[in-house]
C-alpha cells in the first residue's frame, strides 16, 4: 500500500526582485522590499523541509528565473500580482502560482483590471490540457484578504470595504488563510469569513454585485498559507502542506491538490513585530550592498540602520567578521568602556554636552562589551527575539540613561528639565521606529475586520485589559481592582490587569498564592518597570516608567479588543497610545480626584488647574469614559469634559464579607484596648493622607471628648484609626491626649471584623469618587457619617443609614458624632443601613469594564427602577422583606446639561 507523504512549500516569499514601493512601512526609511537573494533563500527553504520552492515577488519573476537559470528543478514560477478594481481604484494582491513567462507577461499587462485578469486565468486553466498546451496546472489566490493595501492615497472611496471582499469571493475560488506576517486575529477572522459562506451567501453576492459564481461550489474555497518573508528572517516559518504518494512531488500536484482542497496551512503567524524586524533587517542590510537598485533606493540614509548596525550584526551575521573588523569593533568598545571608567576624561575632551548620536552610539557599545547580554542573545532560538531584545534593552538604556540628566539637572533649571524630557521621548521613539512605522501600517486593517465581522455575523468574544499604576498598594482603587479579576474568573470572561513594577515588588507580590494564581491563569501580567523615582510630596507613592514596546506587543499578540485604563499615570498614557495604535476601543475609569490632591499637597491653584487641563484632554482621548458616581459625572461635565460616553461603574460591596454577623467586642484585646460597654467606637478605615481631611475629623472628635467630658455620666467615645499614611505623625500630633487606637492596615478577615466591631463609621474626605470604606461599614451593620461633597453622599441615605455633613466643616462633624451617640440612634441607623446595602446588592458588578455592550443591553430591557422616594417608604420594613423589594441601585440626581440618570443601574448618561 502507498504511504502518502506531506509535502511542504511557502507559497508567499519575497527576493530582491520584487519592485513595489507602495508599502508605508519601507517609504519611511527609504528601503526596498527585500535585499534577499534567490539562490540563498533557495538553500535555507531546502534546509528547513521545503519540497518545492517558489517566489512572489511583487510583480515580477526576475527573482524566479534567477533559480531556474541555476538550473534548480524543483523550482516553479509565481508572482503576487498588485491588481485593480476599476470601478473605484480599490487594489488587492492576486498571486498567480505555476505560470509561465509568458503567462506571467499577460497578467501584467492585465492586472490594471481585476476582472480581465481573472478571466484570463480561467481562460488558461480551461485550456491547459489542450493539445499543444504548456503543461502547467496553474491556481490563483488572494492574498492576506484583510490588508487594506495600497488604498490610503484614494481616500475612502479607494479603500477596501467589504464589498471588494464580496467580489473577491466572487472571483477567488482560492484564498491566503494564514500569512506568516499577519496577527493569529487576522488570520483567524479570514478563515471564520470563509467558514461563514453557502450557497445562499454566494447567490446574494452575485445579484448584487452582478458577477457569475466559478465551479459548481464557489462557496467552498481552496486555503493556502506562507510566510511572506521580506528579509531573509522568517522564510519558510509558515507554509502549505499536501500530499504526494511516491514519485517526487512536483508544482502540478500541488496546484491539483489545491484545487481539491486537500491542502492545509502550517506554521507561525505574524505581525507589527515581524514586520519591524524585517525592516531592521533591511535597514542592516543596505550599507553592505553596493550599486543596482537597492543602493540607489537606500544608500546611506538610514541613520538608524547606521547607528545600532554593530548591535544587529550579533543577529544578522551570517558569518564571522573578518580580522580587521573584529579588531575595529573590540577596539570601539574598549574605548566606551574607557570613557564610562573615567567620565572626568570624556569631559574635557567634550566641548559641549553629548547629542544624541553620541548617547546612542555610548549605549550600543556599552551593550557590546556586556558579556551577560551577548550571552542572553545567544539562547534565543529565533531571530525574532532576538531582534526584540536588542532593541528593547537599547531602550531601555536610553530611557535610564536621560532620567539620570532629567534628576541631575538643577531643580530650577526648568528649561534644561523640558529639553532632556523632550530628549528622551524623542530618542526612544526614534530607536522604536520601525515598530511604530509596522504598528501604523497594519492598525490601518482594524477597521475593515470590524466591518467583516458586522457583515459575516461573526462575534468576537471581549478580551479586555486593564492597565493601571496601582495593584500591591492598600487603597481604593486596587482593591477594586482585585475585586474585577475574582469577578470576571467567576463569570468565565476573558480579563488580563497589566500592571508595571520593579522586580522587586514582583517578587514580594508574587508570594501571594492568590496573585500567583492570577499570573499562571493570565489574569495578571505583571511588567518590569524601565526605571521607577519617588513622587514629589507623596510619600510611598512611586512613578514606573513602563516598558511600552514589551506591553504593546503583548496587547498586539494578545488579541484583546478593548484597554481599559484604570488610572492616567504613565501605564495609562501607555495603554492609550496601545489603543490608538492598535485601533482597539479604549475606556477610561475616573477613581482619583488626582487635581484635588495636587492642590492639597502643593496649595498651588496653578498647579491644580493644570491638572485638571491634563485630565479633561486624557478622558477626551479614550472612546468612553467610566466614573464611579454622578457627582463625578457632573464634575467632568464642568470641568470640561464635553459630549462624550460614559457609563456609570456597576459595583457594590461584597455583604457576605461585610456584615453585622462579624462583630466581635473581643476583637479590640489584640490592641490592648478595654472600653466600657456603653463606649461609642468611632472607626475610619483608609489611607492616613491630607486628601482625607483627617484634621477636620482631629478637630470635632477633640470638641466631642471635651463636652463628654463636662457632662457627668455621659456614655464615653474613641476614636479607632485603620490604615497608614504620610499624615500620620501630623495627625498624631493633633489628636495628642485624646483616646485614640491606631492598628495601622488591616486585610481580609481582620478588616471585616475590625468595622463591624465598631459603633460609627466616620468618613470626612470631601475627594473621594466613590467610597468603598462608608458601603463597608452599612454593609456590617454601622451607621456613616460622610461629608455632601463626593461620591459617597449617593452611598447612604441621610438620615435614614447615618449623616452628611457640610464638608470641611468641623462643626457640623461634631454635631454628627454627637447624634450619635445616642444608643437608640445608632441601632436604628446601622439597621437600615444593613437592609440598604442588601436591597442595593449588585449580583454581577464591573460589567461596565467586562462587557459595557452586555450592560447596556441589560439596561435597555431593565427600564423598572425604584427610587430613592420608593426606597425611603420601604426602608422600615424588616431587612428580610427590604431585601427581596426591586433593588436600589442608585438615586435619582439630575446631571445638568446633560438629562438625568433614573438610578443607579441606569448607568448609560451623555454628558454634553
Amino acid at each position: 500500500m502507498q504511504t502518502t507523504r506531506r509535502e511542504k512549500v511557502d507559497l508567499h516569499l519575497h527576493s530582491h526582485a520584487s519592485n513595489v514601493t507602495d508599502y508605508f512601512a519601507a517609504n519611511a526609511f527609504s528601503i526596498p522590499e527585500s535585499y534577499t537573494d534567490p539562490l540563498w533563500v533557495y538553500r535555507e527553504l531546502k534546509s528547513r523541509g521545503m519540497s518545492l520552492v517558489t517566489l512572489t515577488d511583487h510583480n515580477s519573476i526576475d527573482g524566479v528565473l534567477e533559480m531556474l537559470d541555476s538550473g534548480l528543478w524543483d523550482v516553479f514560477i509565481s508572482s503576487e500580482l498588485t491588481t485593480t478594481f476599476p470601478e473605484d481604484k480599490c487594489n488587492i494582491h492576486i498571486t498567480v502560482a505555476n505560470v509561465t513567462e509568458s503567462q506571467f507577461a499577460e497578467t501584467n499587462r492585465l492586472r490594471s483590471n481585476i476582472y480581465e485578469l481573472t478571466a484570463y486565468l480561467d481562460q488558461q486553466i480551461a485550456g491547459e490540457d489542450a493539445p499543444g498546451g504548456a503543461g502547467n496546472h496553474l491556481v490563483y489566490f488572494m492574498t492576506h484578504p484583510l490588508m487594506s493595501t495600497q488604498n490610503r492615497p484614494y481616500g475612502r472611496e479607494g479603500s477596501l470595504s467589504v464589498a471588494h471582499l464580496e467580489k473577491a469571493l466572487l472571483l477567488c475560488n482560492c484564498i491566503e488563510v494564514h500569512n506568516g506576517s499577519r496577527t493569529r486575529a487576522l488570520n483567524l477572522l479570514t478563515a471564520q469569513m470563509l467558514a461563514t459562506l453557502d450557497a445562499k451567501t454566494i447567490e446574494c453576492f452575485a445579484d448584487r454585485h452582478g458577477i457569475t459564481p466559478k465551479g459548481a461550489t464557489p462557496w467552498l474555497k481552496s486555503m493556502v498559507g506562507g510566510s511572506d518573508d521580506h528579509s531573509g528572517i522568517n522564510h519558510g516559518r509558515t507554509w502549505t502542506e499536501f500530499g504526494s504518494e511516491g514519485a517526487p512531488p512536483t508544482a502540478n500536484l500541488l496546484v491539483d491538490c489545491i484545487r481539491a482542497r486537500s491542502t492545509r496551512v502550517v506554521g507561525q503567524h505574524g505581525g507589527p513585530v515581524t514586520i519591524a524586524h524585517s525592516i531592521l533587517k533591511l535597514l542592516h542590510d543596505a550599507p553592505k550592498l553596493g550599486g543596482g537598485r537597492q543602493q540607489s533606493r537606500s544608500g546611506e540614509n538610514s541613520s538608524i540602520g547606521r547607528s545600532i548596525r554593530p548591535l544587529l550584526g550579533l543577529v544578522f551575521a551570517k558569518a564571522p567578521a573578518g580580522v580587521f573588523e573584529r579588531i575595529r569593533l573590540q577596539t570601539q568598545i574598549y574605548v566606551h568602556r574607557l570613557r564610562r571608567q573615567f567620565p572626568e576624561i570624556a569631559n574635557l575632551l567634550r566641548q559641549s554636552d553629548q547629542q544624541f548620536e553620541e548617547i546612542l552610539e555610548s549605549e550600543v557599545f556599552a551593550l557590546l562589551a556586556d558579556t551577560g547580554f551577548t550571552a542572553n542573545l545567544r539562547k534565543l532560538a529565533t531571530a525574532d527575539d532576538r531582534i526584540f531584545l536588542v532593541i528593547k534593552l537599547l531602550i531601555y538604556r536610553l530611557c535610564n540613561r536621560y532620567m539620570v540628566r532629567i534628576e541631575a539637572a538643577h531643580q530650577d533649571d526648568l528649561v534644561r528639565t523640558i529639553k532632556e524630557l523632550v530628549a528622551l521621548v524623542s530618542s526612544t521613539a526614534f530607536v522604536s521606529l520601525p515598530y511604530i512605522a509596522a504598528f501604523l501600517q497594519q492598525s490601518a486593517d482594524a477597521q475593515i475586520a470590524r466591518d467583516v465581522r458586522r457583515a459575516f455575523g461573526i462575534t468576537e468574544s471581549p478580551r479586555v485589559a486593564l492597565l493601571t499604576d496601582t495593584f500591591f498598594e492598600v487603597n481604593g482603587v486596587s482593591a477594586s481592582i482585585k475585586r474585577m479579576i475574582r469577578e470576571s474568573q467567576r463569570r468565565g470572561y476573558k480579563f488580563t490587569v497589566i500592571v508595571c513594577v520593579m522586580p522587586g515588588e514582583q517578587a514580594t507580590g508574587a508570594d501571594d498564592p492568590e496573585v500567583r494564581a492570577w499570573i499562571e491563569s493570565g489574569h495578571l501580567r505583571l511588567f518590569n518597570a524601565v526605571r521607577s523615582f519617588g513622587f514629589p510630596q507623596y510619600e510611598g507613592l512611586r512613578i514606573h516608567i513602563p516598558p511600552v514596546l514589551d506591553i504593546l506587543k503583548f496587547l498586539q499578540e494578545g488579541g484583546f479588543t478593548k484597554v481599559q485604563l484604570s488610572t492616567p499615570g504613565t501605564m495609562g498614557l501607555c495603554g492609550l497610545m496601545a489603543a490608538k495604535m492598535l485601533q482597539i476601543d479604549s475606556a477610561a475609569t475616573y477613581h482619583t480626584s488626582i487635581p484635588e490632591y495636587v492642590e492639597n499637597y502643593t496649595r498651588d491653584v496653578s498647579l491644580e488647574a493644570l491638572a485638571w487641563r491634563y485630565m479633561v484632554l486624557f478622558y477626551h482621548a479614550v472612546d468612553e469614559t467610566i466614573v464611579p458616581s454622578r457627582f463625578v459625572a457632573r464634575l467632568l461635565h464642568k470641568r470640561g469634559l464635553r459630549k462624550r460616553r460614559l457609563l456609570i461603574l456597576d459595583r457594590w460591596v461584597d455583604i457576605e464579607r461585610f456584615q453585622p454577623a462579624n462583630r466581635s467586642p473581643a476583637f479590640w484585646g489584640r490592641f490592648s484596648l478595654t472600653l466600657p460597654d456603653d463606649c461609642v467606637k468611632f472607626i475610619y478605615v483608609g489611607r492616613i493622607a491630607i486628601e482625607k481631611n483627617l484634621q477636620i475629623l482631629a478637630y470635632a472628635f477633640r470638641a466631642l471628648i471635651t463636652e463628654l467630658a463636662a457632662r457627668p455620666g455621659a456614655s464615653s467615645a474613641h476614636l479607632i484609626l485603620v490604615g497608614d499614611g504620610p499624615f500620620r505623625a501630623e495627625l498624631a500630633r493633633q489628636l495628642d491626649g485624646l483616646p485614640v487606637t491606631w492598628t495601622g492596615y488591616l486585610h481580609g478577615t481582620d478588616l471585616a471584623t475590625a468595622i463591624a466591631s465598631a459603633d460609627v463609621k466616620v468618613f470626612p474626605s470631601t475627594t473621594d469618587t466613590w467610597g468603598n470604606a462608608p458601603l463597608e461599614a452599612q454593609a456590617s451593620g454601622l451607621p456613616v457619617i460622610v461629608t455632601d461633597i463626593g461620591g459617597p453622599i449617593e452611598l447612604m441615605e441621610d438620615g435614614i443609614t447615618g449623616i452628611a455633613v457640610r464638608g470641611n466643616d468641623s462643626g457640623s462633624l461634631f454635631e454628627a458624632m454627637r447624634s450619635l451617640m445616642n444608643h437608640g440612634v445608632r441601632q436604628k441607623m446601622g439597621k437600615n443601613a444593613r437592609a440598604f446595602a442588601v436591597a442595593n446588592r449588585v449580583d454581577e458588578p464591573f460589567t461596565a469594564i467586562l462587557d459595557s455592550d452586555a450592560l447596556r443591553r441589560r439596561q435597555k430591557k431593565d427600564e423598572k427602577r425604584m427610587t430613592k422616594r420608593e426606597f425611603t417608604a420601604r426602608v422600615a420594613t424588616p431587612e428580610s422583606a427590604l431585601a427581596q423589594t426591586a433593588k436600589v441601585v442608585a438615586l435619582p440626581i439630575p446631571i445638568a446639561v446633560t438629562g438625568t440618570l433614573r438610578s443607579k443601574s441606569d448607568t448609560s448618561v451623555r454628558v454634553g
